[in-house]
C-alpha cells in the first residue's frame, strides 16, 4: 500500500545516513544487500529515483564489509561469487539510472568492486586488470565538470570514448568479456542521449566495436569462454536494447540503435539464430536495403522500403496459399443435406445455377503458416511492429499520414505469418486499446481492421454441431480442456500490463516487457490445436467484434461499421455450420445500421455492405434484398433501400456474370418500380419535400433498370416490361411518361451490354415491336372505333327532343371504365425497340461480315424509312441515326431508300424555321454521313439529284436578276462544274444548305454538326460560290472563337479549303496576311494562338513553291515581332518554335536579306547608347524614343540568334563574327550603364548601390520603374548570354577552343553580380557550360595573365593566353567564386539559381584541389585553425582573409567563405534558410571530394562543423511561409527540412573523418558557442543596465519571436488534428479536410 511504500523509503534513507558508522562483516550487511539489491530493478512509479540513491550509498558502504578480504570472515570463493552478482546488478543499474548522483555512486561501487576483484585474484602488477580498466572507462564517460553544475565534462568523456574505440575494445588484456559488460550497459545508456550528438555517436561507435570485437571472437573459436560470455552478453544485453530501443519515440534514438542492428546482422549474422534471417533485408544495393531506407529522411523511401519488406513476406505466404480462389466463399458440397435447416434459418439457399466471377473484387482470406515467412514472425514481432507501430499510432508533430497508412497496410500484412499466439496477443492489445484511447480510436481500428483482413488460421475442418459447437471427443466432457491457453491469456495479461504499468524512468522499459518477451521465446514452433484457436474466435473475439457492430453512437458507428466485414471474412475461415449459425445475425445487424440518422454512418455501413456483398457473392444477394426490405420499409427508409439497392447493384456489376440475379429479379423489381413511379418518386419529385438525407434528393431507380438489363438473361427482360406497359395504360400525363421514357431508354442500354447479346433474338424482338406498335402510333386515340360509338351515344342523349326515347343510364362511380392509354403510348415502344437497333449497330453488335444478320438487318433500312413520316420527333431522330450507321452497311435496300431520305430529309428543313431542335440536328448528321460515305457514292453512281424548287423561288430569283439588270450590274453566274455530277444533291440544294447551316457555325451547342456537314461538303469537293463565303466566315471564326475546340475544329475545316479547292494568287496573299496580321495584332491571347496554330501548319505542309514567295518575309517578320514585343508567353513559345522551321526552309537569297535585317537591327545596341545632347526638351524626348527603338530591335536580334543558331548548323559558320561582335557589344554597353549607375549611387551617403539596384530589378515586373538607367540594359545582357550559351552548347570548339572569345567570357564572369536575377542566372548558366567542357587539371595548365591596366570598373583585362584558359587561372577562378557568393548572399535567389550555384562552386572547389600542396595532403602541413566565431564583423574577416589568399589556400579560403555565409545567415538572416541550404549541400559535395587527411585540417572542418552544429541547435522560425515549385512550406516544415539536411551533412562528414576526430571537433565547436552565449548574457546584462530602453525592444522583438512560434506550431498542430471526412457519392470517393 501506499503508506507502507513510503515507510518503507523513509527506513531505506535512514539506513542509509547510518550506513557510514558501520564498521564491522556482520551478517545483516550481507542479508540486507541481498534485501535492497532487487529494488534496483523496479520501475521508477513503484520505487523513486532518489530511494534508488539510497540504495546505492548502502551498497557503497556494505560492499567493502562483505568481500573486502581484510575484513570480512567470508570464504573467498563465496566472496568472489558475491563479487560477481553484486557486479551484473551495478552494471545493469547503469543502463537504467539518469539520476547524476546516482551515477556518480555506481561509478565508486564498481571501482571499488575492480579493487576487491585486483585482491580476490592476487594480482600483483601494476598494470590494471580488465575491470580496474572498465571502471575507469565507466568513471570517464559519466564524468561531470568541476567548475559548472550539472554540466557534463566533455573533454573527460570524449578522451574516455576515444581510448575504449581506438585501444582498449581490441586488447583482452586490458578490456576481457566480463569487463565489457557494464561497459556495454553504458553505451546502450549513451546512445539513448538526444541532446549531445557526440556522445550518442560515441557510444554508438563503442557499441559498434563491440558487435566486432564479438565477431572476432566467434570467427576465432566459437566454443571458447570469451565467445560464450561476448555472445551472452549480445543476447542479453545488446539485442533486448535494440528491440526496446526501436520503440522509442525519439527518432534519433532509433536510427542509432537500428545501425547497431545493421551492424550485428552483417558481422555476427551467421553466429546467432536471432540474426540469421535478418540477414535477407541487408541487400548490398542502398536503394533496396531495408535497414538503410526504412529511416530514411525522405517519407517516400521510408514507405517503399515498408512495401519492400511487406513483399518479401508476403509472397511465399500467397504461393503456398491452401485456399481455391473461386470456392472461398462457398460453403462445402458436403452440407448440401443439410439445405433444409438453412433454409429455416433464413439463409438463402444457393442455386446449381448461380456462378462466380472469376475475379473477385475482394481477395479471399489465406491460409498458410508461419514457415512460409523469410523473416521469422519473433523478430517481425519485436523488431519490426515497434518501429510501424510508432507511425501508425503517431500523435501531435510526429504524425505523417502517409508513413501512418503505409504502416498500417504493412502490420496487417506482416499479421498473416504470425503464430496464433503472436496473432491473438496483438488483437487484443488493440482491441483493449481502441477502448481506452478515443482520439486513436480511428488509427486503431483501421490496425484491427488490418489484422483481421489477414486472418490466415484455416479452421473450416474443426469439428462442429449444427449450431456451431464443438464435437470433439477430448473436449466434449471437460470444460477445463477447451479453456484459452496459457500462452494465450499471459500474452494477453502482459499486453494488458504493458499499457497500464508505467515505464522505468530511465529506458522506458518495464518488467513486463522481459516476460512479454520469454512468453514469445517459449512458443513452441507447433502452433495451437485448431479446436482451441476456434474456441477463441467464437467465444471471445466474434462476440467483441459483434458488440462494435451493435454501438448506438452513431459518431462511433461511422468508424466501426467496416468491422462487420471482417466478421464476415473470419466466418469463411470457421466450419459451414458455424458459419450459418452466425452469417444471418450479422447480416441482419448491418441491415438494421442502415437506420441510422446520421449520413456518415449511412455512408460507412452501406460501404460495408457492399464489400460484404462482393466477398459472399450473389448467392447471397437475395437474402440482402430480403433483409433490406424487410429492415427498410416505412418513411423515408423507402428512399435508404433504393439507394442501397443501387450501391449493391453498381459494385457487384463487374464480378457477377448474366442470370446470377434473375433468381431475384421479381423483389429487385418490385423495389425500383416503387422508387420510380410509386409513393418513393413522388416524394422525390415534390416540390414540398423538404428531407435533407442524401438519399432522398437523388433518382438511381432508371440506373437500376439499367444495370440489372445488363446482367439478366433476355428471356426475363420482359419482367421488366410488364410493369411500364401497366403505367402506359393507366395514364398518359408528361411527367409520368417521360419517366417511362427514360427508364425504356436506360433498359435498352443495359440490354446491348449485356454479355449474353443475342443478335437474333434481339433483331427478332426489335422488329416484332416495332412493327406492332408502329401501325398503333399513326392513329390517335381518339379517333378509335369505340371512342367514336361513345360519342355518338353521348350525343344522342344530349340533343334527344323526344322525352320518350330519352333514356337514362345511371352508373355506379367504381363500375365506370378505365380508358385505355396504351395506343396513345404506343410509339414509346417504337422508340424502345429503335435504341436497342441503335445502340447495338453503334456498338458494333451486328456483324456486317455475316450474310445472315445482315439479311435480319435489311427490314430495318424500311422501318427505319418508314419512321423519318413519323410525327414523333424522337423517332425521326432515332431514324436518321439507324440510317447514318446502316448507309455503311451492304444492305440492298440502301440504294432504293438515299433518294427518298434525301427527300424527305429536305421537306423536312422547309418544314422547320430553326435548327435548334435535336430531330434537326440528326438530320444534319445524317446528311453528312451520306456525302461521306463512300459505299453510297458507289450505290449512286450516275444518279441525278431531283430539283426541288418552288415556284415562289422562281420568281424571288428571276425579281432579284431584273432589279440587278436595271441596275446595270450582272446577275451572278451559277457555277456548274463536273464535281456536281455525281453528287447526291443539287446545286440549289447545296445553296439552300448552305443558306441554312450558317447561322449555326456561330452556335455553340449546334456548331459540332455543322461542321462535320460542312467538312463533308469538301470532302466531295462541290462548288458554289456562296462556299467561299461561307469559308470567309470560318477564316474569322478561327480567331474570335472563345472555345478551343470551335476554333481548332475551324482551322481543320480552312485549311481543308486551302489545299483542296482553287485559289488564285490574290486570295492566297489575303490569306497569308489575314494570318500575320492576327498573329501579330489581335486583342486576345486565344485569336494569336490559334493564327500561329495555322500558321505552324502551313509552314509544315506547304510546298516551298507557295510557301516562300507568298508567305517567307511576312511569316518571318510577324515571328520575330511576336518573340520581341508580344506579352503571352505561349505566344512567344510557339513563335520561337516557329521561327528556326521558317528559317531553315529560306534559300540562299531569302537568308541573305535576313541577315541583313539583323545586321541592321543589332547596330542598334551600340548607337542607342550614345549620351543625347539635344537641348530642346521635344527633340531629345524623341531621341529618346528613337533609341528605346533601336533596343528593341537590338533585344530582336539577339533573341534571332539565339534561336536559329542550332537549326542552322554548318549555314551558321560564316555569321559566327558578326554573331560574337553583336554579344560582345551587348554586354560591354550593359556592364558599362550599370556599373557607372552603380558607383553613382555608391557615392551617395547611406546607399547601398548593389542592395538598391537588387530592389529595383525584382520590382520591374511588379510595377516597378522600366526605364531605371541602370537596368536599361538588363534585357539586352540576359538575351545575349543565352544566345551564346545556345552557342557554346552547339559549337563547343569554337566557343571554347583555342579560337574563342576570352573577352565575352570575362563579360560573362563580371554579369555575375548583375542587380537583375534573371541575368545572374544566365551567366551562372554560362559559366556551368564552360565549366562542364573544362577538366580541374587545366587550372595548373593555365598560363599567366598579363593583364592591361583597367581605366573603369566596367573594362575588363585584355587576356594575352590561351583562350580556353582565360578562366582557369587561380585569379580568374577566385573572381567566379566571389561573384557566386556575391550571388548566393543576395535576397532573391531562385531554387534553380541556388542550384546552379551548388554546381559551379563544386567544380571551383575541384579545381582549387589541385593546388593543395602535398604536405596538406599527407597531414604534415596543417594550416592554422579556422576562425568559426559568431561575431558579427564578417566583413572584417573577408577583407582579411582576402588579403592573405594563396593559390594554395584557396580551397580553404572557399570553405571559409561558404561557412562565414552560412553563419551570417544564422545570425542575422532572423529565420530564412536558403543560403544554409545550398550551403549544406555543397558542403556534403565538397566533404566527399576531400581526401579525410586534408578535411580533418581545422581550416577546412571548423568552418563547415560550426554552421552545421548551430543550425541544429537552431530555434528562430523563418518569418513567412515560402512557395517552391508549387508547393507552399510552413516555418516549421522549412527549419524542419534544413536540420535534417545538417543531420545527414554531419553524419557524412563523421563517416568520412571518423567518430573520434569528429568529436573532438565538434566538442570544440559546442566549448566555443557556449563561450560566446555566455558573453552575450553578460552584455544583455551590462546593456540593462546602461541603454534599458534598447533591451527593452530587444527583449518585445524576442517575445514576438517566441509567440509567433508558438502560434505556427498551434496551427500546425490545428492542420493535423482536423477530422478528414470521407463522402461516398455514385461510387466516387473524396475528402474534404
Amino acid at each position: 500500500s501506499g503508506g507502507s511504500g513510503n515507510l518503507v523509503m523513509h527506513q531505506i534513507h535512514i539506513l542509509s545516513r547510518v550506513a557510514e558508522y558501520a564498521t564491522e562483516e556482520t551478517q545483516d550487511a550481507k542479508a540486507l544487500l541481498d534485501l535492497l539489491l532487487p529494488t534496483l530493478k523496479r520501475p521508477g512509479s513503484v520505487v523513486p529515483a532518489r530511494t534508488k540513491g539510497d540504495v546505492l550509498n548502502i551498497m557503497l558502504r556494505f560492499i567493502p564489509l562483505v568481500i573486502d578480504p581484510s575484513v570480512s570472515a567470508i570464504a573467498k570463493d563465496e566472496q568472489q561469487h558475491l563479487l560477481a552478482g553484486y557486479l551484473n546488478s551495478i552494471s545493469s543499474s547503469f543502463g537504467r539510472l539518469r539520476l547524476d548522483s546516482a551515477r556518480a555512486t555506481l561509478s565508486r561501487i564498481l571501482s571499488t568492486l575492480a579493487k576487491f576483484d585486483r585482491q580476490l585474484q592476487g594480482v600483483t602488477t601494476s598494470e590494471p586488470t580488465p575491470l580496474e580498466s572498465a571502471a575507469w572507462v565507466v568513471e570517464e564517460i559519466n564524468a561531470y565538470s568541476t567548475q559548472r553544475l550539472n554540466e557534463p565534462d566533455h573533454e573527460r568523456r570524449l578522451v574516455a570514448f576515444g581510448r575504449l574505440n581506438d585501444e582498449l575494445w581490441n586488447q583482452p588484456a586490458l578490456l576481457d568479456a566480463h569487463a565489457w559488460i557494464p561497459v556495454l550497459h553504458n553505451l546502450v545508456y549513451f546512445a539513448q542521449d538526444q541532446e549531445e550528438l557526440a556522445t550518442r555517436s560515441n557510444a554508438s561507435f563503442g557499441l559498434a566495436r563491440f558487435i566486432t570485437r564479438t565477431a572476432q571472437a566467434f570467427n576465432a573459436d566459437p566454443q571458447s569462454a570469451e565467445a560464450q560470455v561476448m555472445g551472452r552478453s549480445m543476447q542479453s544485453i545488446l539485442l533486448p536494447s535494440i528491440k526496446h530501443m526501436l520503440a522509442s519515440k525519439h527518432e534519433v534514438v532509433q536510427m542509432e540503435f537500428l545501425g547497431a542492428l545493421r551492424r550485428a546482422v552483417h558481422e555476427c549474422g551467421d553466429f546467432f539464430d536471432q540474426l540469421r534471417d535478418l540477414k535477407a533485408l541487408d541487400t548490398p544495393d542502398e536503394e533496396a536495403n531495408f535497414f538503410y531506407n526504412i529511416l530514411h529522411i525522405q517519407t517516400h523511401r521510408r514507405t517503399r522500403a515498408m512495401r519492400r519488406f511487406r513483399d518479401l513476406v508476403a509472397k511465399n505466404v500467397y504461393i503456398q496459399s491452401q485456399m481455391p480462389t473461386d470456392d472461398a466463399m462457398d460453403v462445402d458440397e458436403d452440407s448440401a443435406s443439410d439445405s433444409d435447416d438453412d433454409e429455416s434459418k433464413g439463409v438463402a439457399k444457393k442455386k446449381p445455377s448461380t456462378s462466380r466471377s472469376k475475379t473477385p473484387a475482394i481477395q479471399p482470406l489465406v491460409f498458410n503458416s508461419e514457415q512460409a515467412s523469410p523473416i521469422s514472425p519473433a523478430n517481425i514481432r519485436a523488431l519490426i511492429f515497434p518501429l510501424l507501430e510508432n507511425w501508425a499510432l503517431a500523435e501531435g508533430d510526429q504524425l505523417n499520414h502517409d508513413l501512418s497508412n503505409e504502416a498500417i497496410q504493412t502490420i496487417g500484412a506482416l499479421s498473416a505469418v504470425l503464430p496464433w499466439s503472436q496473432y491473438n496477443a496483438m488483437l487484443r492489445k488493440y482491441l483493449g486499446m481502441a477502448k481506452k484511447t478515443p482520439s486513436l480510436e480511428k488509427r486503431l481500428m483501421r490496425l484491427i481492421m488490418s489484422l483481421l483482413d489477414n486472418f490466415h488460421f484455416d479452421l473450416r475442418h474443426v469439428k462442429v454441431d449444427k449450431l456451431g459447437r464443438l464435437l470433439s471427443d477430448e473436449s466434449a466432457s471437460s470444460d477445463k480442456e477447451q479453456e484459452v491457453p496459457a500462452v494465450v491469456v499471459a500474452e494477453t495479461e502482459l499486453a494488458e500490463v504493458a499499457e497500464t504499468e508505467p515505464a522505468d524512468e530511465d529506458t522506458g522499459l518495464t518488467e513486463a516487457d522481459d516476460e512479454s518477451n520469454m512468453v514469445t521465446d517459449s512458443v513452441p514452433q507447433k502452433d495451437l490445436p485448431e479446436e482451441r484457436i476456434h474456441k477463441v474466435v467464437v467465444s471471445f473475439l466474434l462476440p467483441e467484434l459483434k458488440k462494435m457492430i451493435t454501438e448506438t453512437n452513431e459518431e462511433k458507428l461511422m468508424l466501426r461499421a467496416p468491422v462487420a466485414m471482417a466478421i464476415v471474412r473470419i466466418l469463411t475461415a470457421l466450419p459451414e455450420n458455424t458459419m450459418t449459425a452466425q452469417l444471418p445475425g450479422v447480416l441482419t445487424t448491418i441491415s438494421n445500421m442502415l437506420r441510422a440518422k446520421a449520413q456518415s454512418a449511412r455512408n460507412a455501413t452501406r460501404e460495408t455492405l457492399v464489400r460484404i456483398v462482393k466477398f459472399l457473392g450473389p448467392s447471397y444477394f437475395g437474402f440482402i434484398v430480403k433483409e433490406l426490405k424487410a429492415s427498410l420499409s416505412r418513411g423515408v427508409h423507402k428512399h435508404i433501400l433504393s439507394y442501397t439497392i443501387y450501391a449493391l447493384l453498381k459494385e457487384i456489376l463487374g464480378m457477377i456474370k448474366v442470370g446470377d440475379l434473375d433468381y431475384t429479379l421479381e423483389p429487385l423489381i418490385e423495389i425500383l418500380v416503387q422508387d420510380v413511379f410509386g409513393q418513393v418518386g413522388e416524394d422525390k419529385d415534390s416540390e414540398d419535400w423538404t428531407s435533407k438525407m442524401r438519399e432522398a434528393k437523388v433518382h438511381h431507380g432508371p440506373d437500376c433498370f439499367e444495370m440489372l438489363a445488363s446482367v439478366t438473361q433476355f428471356d426475363n427482360i420482359r419482367m421488366m416490361l410488364a410493369p411500364l406497359r401497366d403505367i402506359l395504360r393507366e395514364t398518359d400525363t408528361p411527367k409520368r411518361t417521360r419517366v417511362v421514357d427514360n427508364v425504356l431508354r436506360r433498359i435498352s442500354i443495359g440490354v446491348n451490354h449485356n454479355k449474353s447479346y443475342d443478335t437474333k433474338s434481339i433483331l427478332i424482338f426489335c422488329h416484332s415491336i416495332i412493327n406492332q406498335y408502329l401501325a398503333m402510333s399513326t392513329k390517335d386515340a381518339k379517333d378509335t372505333k369505340k371512342v367514336k360509338e361513345d360519342a355518338e351515344q353521348l350525343k344522342r342523349l344530349r340533343f334527344a327532343s323526344n322525352e320518350e326515347n330519352a333514356k337514362v343510364y345511371i352508373r355506379r362511380k367504381d363500375m365506370a371504365p378505365k380508358r385505355d392509354y396504351l395506343q396513345a403510348n404506343a410509339h414509346r415502344f417504337v422508340q424502345f425497340g429503335l435504341e436497342i437497333v441503335y445502340f447495338g449497330l453503334r456498338r458494333e453488335r451486328f456483324s456486317s461480315k455475316d450474310a445472315e444478320v445482315l439479311g435480319m438487318l435489311d427490314p430495318f433500312v424500311d422501318l427505319a424509312g418508314n419512321g423519318l413520316f413519323s410525327r414523333y420527333n424522337s423517332i425521326i431522330s432515332l431514324c436518321c441515326k439507324i440510317w447514318a450507321i446502316m448507309v455503311r452497311l451492304p444492305l440492298p435496300s440502301v440504294s432504293a431508300g438515299i433518294p427518298v431520305v434525301i427527300k424527305r430529309l429536305f421537306a423536312i428543313f422547309r418544314q422547320t424555321s430553326s435548327t435548334n431542335s435535336d430531330m434537326i440536328q440528326n438530320c444534319f448528321k445524317l446528311l453528312a454521313s451520306l456525302l461521306r460515305s463512300k459505299h453510297a457514292e458507289s450505290l449512286m453512281a450516275g444518279y441525278e439529284p431531283e430539283e426541288l424548287e418552288t415556284p415562289e423561288k422562281d420568281e424571288v430569283d428571276k425579281t432579284a436578276s431584273d432589279k440587278k439588270a436595271k441596275k446595270g450590274k450582272k446577275p451572278a453566274v451559277r457555277i456548274s462544274a463536273d464535281c456536281m455530277k455525281d453528287s447526291l444533291i443539287s446545286e440549289q440544294q447545296l445553296r439552300d444548305l448552305i443558306d441554312f447551316i450558317r447561322p449555326d457555325i456561330e452556335e455553340t451547342e449546334r456548331q459540332a454538326t455543322a461542321f462535320s456537314l460542312i467538312r463533308a461538303i469538301l470532302t466531295r469537293r462541290m462548288i458554289v460560290d456562296s462556299l467561299y463565303k461561307l469559308l470567309d466566315n470560318i477564316r474569322e471564326l478561327m480567331i474570335t472563337a472563345q472555345d478551343a475546340n470551335v476554333r481548332e475544329v475551324c482551322r481543320l475545316t480552312w485549311f481543308q479549303f486551302l489545299m483542296d479547292y482553287p485559289l488564285g494568287e490574290r486570295r492566297l496573299t489575303n490569306a497569308m496576311s489575314f494570318i500575320v496580321q492576327n498573329a501579330t495584332g489581335y486583342v486576345y491571347e486565344s485569336g494569336r494562338v490559334s493564327a500561329l496554330e495555322i500558321m505552324g501548319v502551313i509552314i509544315n505542309r506547304f510546298a516551298d513553291e507557295i510557301l516562300l514567295p507568298n508567305a517567307a518575309e511576312p511569316f518571318f517578320l510577324g515571328l520575330v515581332l511576336i518573340i520581341a514585343k508580344d506579352e503571352s508567353s505561349q505566344c512567344r513559345e510557339m513563335a520561337t518554335h516557329l521561327l528556326p522551321i521558317m528559317i531553315a526552309r529560306f534559300d540562299q537569297p531569302r537568308l541573305n536579306r535576313a541577315w541583313t535585317l539583323l545586321d541592321q537591327w543589332s547596330a542598334g545596341i551600340a548607337n542607342s547608347c550614345e549620351p543625347v545632347v539635344e537641348t530642346d526638351a521635344k527633340k531629345a524626348a524623341n531621341a529618346e524614343i528613337q533609341q528605346a527603338k533601336m533596343r528593341e530591335l537590338g533585344r530582336a536580334a539577339l533573341q534571332c540568334y539565339g534561336i536559329i543558331i542550332e537549326p542552322l548548323g554548318d549555314k551558321f559558320g560564316k555569321r559566327i563574327p558578326a554573331f560574337l561582335s553583336i554579344v560582345d557589344t551587348a554586354l560591354t554597353v550593359s556592364l558599362k550603364t550599370w556599373k557607372q549607375a552603380e558607383m553613382q549611387l555608391n557615392h551617395r551617403p547611406g546607399v547601398d548601390g548593389v542592395g538598391d539596384l537588387e530592389t529595383i530589378a525584382a520590382n520591374l515586373h511588379s510595377g516597378g520603374d522600366p526605364h531605371n538607367a541602370a537596368l536599361t540594359y538588363w534585357e539586352t545582357a540576359y538575351l545575349a548570354l543565352n544566345a551564346y550559351e545556345r552557342f557554346a552548347r552547339v559549337m563547343p570548339q569554337k566557343a571554347v577552343g583555342d579560337n574563342g572569345q576570352s573577352r565575352i567570357w570575362q563579360l560573362a564572369v563580371r554579369h555575375l553580380t548583375h542587380p537583375h536575377a534573371w541575368v545572374r542566372l544566365s551567366a551562372a548558366r554560362l559559366i556551368g557550360a564552360y565549366v562542364a567542357m573544362g577538366d580541374p587539371s587545366w587550372m595548373l595548365e593555365a598560363e599567366s595573365e598579363s593583364p592591361v591596366e583597367e581605366t573603369a570598373e566596367w573594362e575588363v583585362p585584355v587576356y594575352t593566353g590561351r583562350p580556353k584558359y582565360v578562366l582557369f587561372s587561380a585569379s580568374a577562378l577566385k573572381q567566379i567564386a566571389h561573384g557566386l557568393i556575391v550571388q548566393l548572399s543576395s535576397r532573391f535567389v531562385s531554387p534553380e539559381l541556388g542550384t546552379q550555384i551548388v554546381k559551379n562552386l563544386y567544380f571551383i572547389a575541384r579545381c582549387f584541389l589541385t593546388a593543395v600542396p602535398q604536405n596538406a595532403l599527407e597531414g604534415t602541413g596543417i594550416e592554422p585553425v579556422a576562425d568559426a566565431s559568431d561575431d558579427d564583423s564578417d566583413s572584417d574577416e573577408e577583407a582579411e582573409q582576402s588579403s592573405v589568399w594563396t593559390k594554395e589556400r584557396s580551397l580553404s579560403w572557399l570553405i571559409n567563405r561558404i561557412g562565414s555565409l552560412a553563419r551570417t545567415e544564422i545570425i542575422r538572416g532572423r529565420g530564412l534558410t536558403e543560403k544554409r541550404t545550398y550551403s549544406f549541400r555543397w558542403f556534403a559535395a565538397v566533404i566527399s571530394l576531400v581526401p579525410p587527411t586534408l578535411l580533418k585540417q581545422s581550416a577546412y572542418i571548423m568552418p563547415i562543423v560550426s554552421p552545421l552544429y548551430r543550425t541544429t541547435q537552431d530555434t528562430q522560425l523563418p518569418s513567412q511561409p515560402i512557395t517552391l515549385s508549387g508547393t507552399t512550406k510552413s516555418p516549421t516544415e522549412q527549419i524542419d527540412e534544413l536540420k535534417a539536411l545538417a543531420n545527414d551533412v554531419i553524419k557524412l562528414l563523421q563517416t568520412r573523418i571518423g567518430v573520434t576526430e569528429f568529436s573532438a571537433i565538434l566538442v570544440k565547436v559546442q566549448s566555443h558557442v557556449s563561450q560566446v552565449q555566455s558573453q552575450r548574457r553578460e552584455r544583455r546584462k551590462q546593456l540593462a543596465v546602461i541603454d534599458p530602453e534598447l533591451h527593452a525592444k530587444k527583449k518585445i522583438r524576442k517575445h514576438e519571436s517566441s509567440r509567433r512560434r508558438r502560434q505556427e506550431q498551434m496551427s500546425e498542430h490545428a492542420r493535423r488534428r482536423t477530422r478528414i471526412v470521407v463522402r461516398r457519392a455514385y461510387g466516387d470517393k473524396s475528402s474534404e479536410k
